[in-house]
């Protein structure tokens, strides 16, 4: 089993209770951490398509957008 470190979060009300109906038979607690994980790689992602941006002259034209929606088909993510 790996480390865990137990901490404290405050949500308003309404935000805990969707969370909580969201989480399900996963817990709030495991849903928390996969939203975490989810977060953490769409921001390495986008630092990725940000250096990518930088090293070919961004910004990205529309049609490398579309391209790559291609490739992403489930990305939710607004092209920066």
């Amino acid at each position: 089993m790996s480390d865990m470190t137990k901490i404290s979060v405050s949500l308003e009300d309404s935000l805990y209770e969707r969370v909580r109906d969201a989480a399900g038979s996963e817990g709030v607690s495991g849903w928390l951490a996969a939203a975490a994980s989810a977060r953490l790689r769409a921001d390495a992602l986008l630092a990725v398509t940000d250096e990518i941006a930088r090293e070919t002259g961004g910004p990205f034209t529309e049609q490398e957008i579309a391209e790559a929606r291609q490739w992403l088909p489930s990305s939710s993510t607004a092209a920066r």
